[in-house]
C-alpha cells in the first residue's frame, strides 16, 4: 500500500451466480483489484431438472471471503454487496438456516405443471397485470409452490411457521449475517411472480393463488437499504455494513450506466438477459417481453422491460461437455469464422423450452437445415447464430414497445470476446455493439449501487458496427422464424 492510499477502501461485492460464486475486491475508482471464483456442480437428473446444492455454495462463499481478505493488502473493507442469479429458488428452515432441499434453478422447468393448470383462467391476465410477467415456470413463485406441493420436509417446515423460501439473495444475506437478516429488495422480488410492481410489496391475492404464506417470505427493502452487518463468517473483527443487492442483470445494466430511459444493455451470461430503462414509466408489454423493476433507490422506483434466454453460454457448455465438438469455449470463434457462409443449419435451443419471446415451455430442442457438407464448425456457427438471433428478436420487440430506444447495445458477460458472435449481433440486429471494457459487471454493478466508486466512468474497449445489409439480416430472420414455427405448429 502506498502512502498515497491511506485513506482508501475496498468494496467486497459477492456475485452468486448460475455456474460459479466469485468474489471481488473493488476500489474507490471502481477498478477490480482481485477476483476469485469456485463452480459448483450443477445437478441435472434423469428427468432433466436442474438443482444446486446450497450448502455447497455456502462452503464455497467462506472459501473464497478467506481467500480475498488475503489480498487486500492492508485495505479496510469498508462494505459488502450481493449480486445474484435470479429466478432460482431456495428453502431452509429459519430457526437453523439448514436448507431443506437442492435449490431449484431458475433454467429447471418442473413447476410447469402448476402454471399450465392457470393459463387459461383470469388469475393468468391479472398476474400479467401485477406482476408485469407471462405466467410461466421460469419465475420462482410456481417453483415455490412445488416445494410445497412435492416436498415434505418444506411442507413440515411450513406447518411448523419455520419456513423461508426465497431467491439466492436473501440466502446469500441470511448467511451472512448469521441468520439475523431475512430481506430482498425489488429487482429480485419483481422476478418472482409475488411482487406487484405497482405497489412494490407481496400480493396477497398472489400469494393465495400459489399457496404461499407472506410469512415465509422475505421482507422488500430498497436496492441500495442497508441490509445489516456482516463479520463475513467471522474475517473481520467487526462487522461491515452490506449496502447494496440487485439481481445480476440488473446490476449489469448498472455498470453500463443505462440509468436513462431508452438505454439498454444485453447480458451474456449461462443465459442472455435483454434489459432496457423505461425510467418511471411502468410499461406494459403483450408482445412477449416482462416488465421487471431495475431498482428501487430512495424509494423511487426505475422500471425495465426484459427479455430472457435461457440458454446462451449454456449453448457453448452443451457443445463441449454433451457433444465434445469443442475443448474450450474460445474455439468457437474461430470455428464459426471458419464455417460454411451457405450452410443452412439451423439451431433451436429449446433444451428446456423457449422463453420469451416465444413462450413455449414444452418446446425440444432441435437442429435442423444439415446437408452432407455440414461439419463442426458449421454446428459451432449455428449454435452462435441461435443466440444472435434470440436476443434480435428481443430487441425487435423492444423497439415496438418503446419508440426512443437507444441504438447501441451495450454487451457484458463470458462471451463478449467471441469477435463472430459480437459482429453478427450487430449484422442480424443492424445495430451498434458496444463492448465492455470489463467482462463481469453485475459485480461491479451492485457495488456502484452501494456507492462504492463515485468517480467511476464506464470504458467501451470495442465497437461493432453492421457489416450486413438490412436486407440479407432480415432474411436471416425470417428462415429462423420459419424454423421455430415449423416446430410449434
Amino acid at each position: 500500500m502506498k502512502d498515497g492510499d491511506l485513506m482508501e477502501t475496498l468494496t467486497l461485492s459477492i456475485d452468486q451466480s448460475t455456474q460459479s460464486t466469485k468474489v471481488f475486491l473493488i476500489n474507490n475508482q471502481g477498478s477490480i483489484k482481485y477476483k476469485v471464483s469456485q463452480g459448483h456442480k450443477q445437478i441435472v437428473n434423469e428427468k432433466g431438472w436442474i438443482s444446486h446444492n446450497l450448502n455447497e455454495i455456502e462452503g464455497n462463499l467462506k472459501t473464497l471471503i478467506h481467500s480475498a481478505l488475503q489480498h487486500r493488502e492492508g485495505y479496510t473493507i469498508s462494505a459488502v454487496t450481493i449480486t445474484n442469479q435470479r429466478e432460482s429458488a431456495a428453502a431452509w428452515r429459519k430457526s437453523t438456516g439448514e436448507p431443506l432441499d437442492l435449490s431449484i434453478v431458475w433454467q429447471d422447468n418442473r413447476a410447469e405443471t402448476i402454471t399450465s393448470q392457470m393459463l387459461n383462467q383470469p388469475i393468468a391476465k391479472s398476474i400479467k397485470d401485477k406482476t408485469g410477467l407471462a405466467l410461466s415456470p421460469y419465475f420462482t413463485a410456481a417453483k415455490f409452490a412445488w416445494f410445497l406441493q412435492n416436498d415434505p420436509a418444506i411442507k413440515l417446515a411450513d406447518e411448523e411457521h419455520d419456513l423461508c423460501l426465497a431467491t439466492m439473495d436473501s440466502w446469500v444475506l441470511y448467511k451472512l449475517t448469521n441468520g439475523k437478516v431475512f430481506k430482498t429488495e425489488p429487482s429480485n422480488a419483481s422476478r418472482t411472480q409475488l411482487m406487484n410492481i405497482h405497489d412494490g410489496d407481496w400480493d396477497s391475492t398472489l400469494l393465495q393463488q400459489f399457496g404461499i404464506d407472506r410469512a415465509c417470505l422475505p421482507t422488500i427493502v430498497d436496492s441500495d437499504a442497508i441490509f445489516g452487518g456482516t463479520d463475513l463468517f467471522g474475517e473481520l473483527s467487526q462487522p461491515v455494513p452490506i449496502t447494496s443487492i440487485l439481481g445480476d442483470s440488473q446490476a449489469a445494466l448498472y455498470a453500463e450506466q443505462c440509468l436513462k430511459a431508452g438505454e439498454f444493455k444485453v447480458t451474456f451470461g449461462t443465459g442472455s438477459s435483454i434489459v432496457l430503462n423505461t425510467g418511471t414509466d411502468c410499461i406494459s408489454s403483450n408482445v412477449g417481453l416482462n416488465t421487471s423493476i431495475a431498482w428501487r433507490k430512495n424509494g423511487e422506483t426505475t422500471y425495465v422491460l426484459e427479455g430472457n434466454i435461457n440458454y446462451s453460454g449454456a449453448i457453448v457448455t452443451w457443445l463441449k461437455n454433451n457433444l465434445h465438438l469443442i475443448t474450450t469455449p474460445s474455439e468457437t470463434d474461430s470455428m464459426a469464422q471458419s464455417a460454411n457462409p451457405n450452410d443452412t443449419t439451423i439451431l433451436i435451443p429449446a433444451f428446456t423450452g423457449m422463453a420469451a419471446p416465444y413462450n413455449h415451455p414444452s418446446l425440444k430442442a432441435n437442429l435442423s437445415g444439415m446437408t452432407i457438407l455440414t461439419g463442426r464448425n458449421e454446428i459451432v456457427c449455428a449454435a452462435l447464430n441461435a443466440v444472435a438471433f434470440q436476443i434480435t428478436d428481443i430487441i425487435k420487440l423492444m423497439q415496438k414497445s418503446f419508440t426512443s430506444m437507444n441504438k447501441t447495445i451495450n454487451v457484458d458477460g463470458g462471451m463478449i470476446s467471441n469477435k463472430y458472435l459480437m459482429q453478427r449481433l450487430s449484422n442480424v440486429a443492424q445495430l451498434d455493439v458496444a463492448v465492455s471494457s470489463v467482462q463481469e459487471l453485475s459485480a461491479l454493478g451492485t457495488a456502484l449501487n452501494g456507492d462504492a466508486a463515485p468517480s467511476y466512468s464506464k470504458e467501451i474497449s470495442k465497437r461493432y458496427l453492421p457489416q450486413m445489409s438490412s436486407v440479407d439480416a432480415n432474411k436471416l430472420l425470417s428462415h429462423w422464424a420459419s424454423q421455430i414455427e415449423q416446430l410449434t405448429k
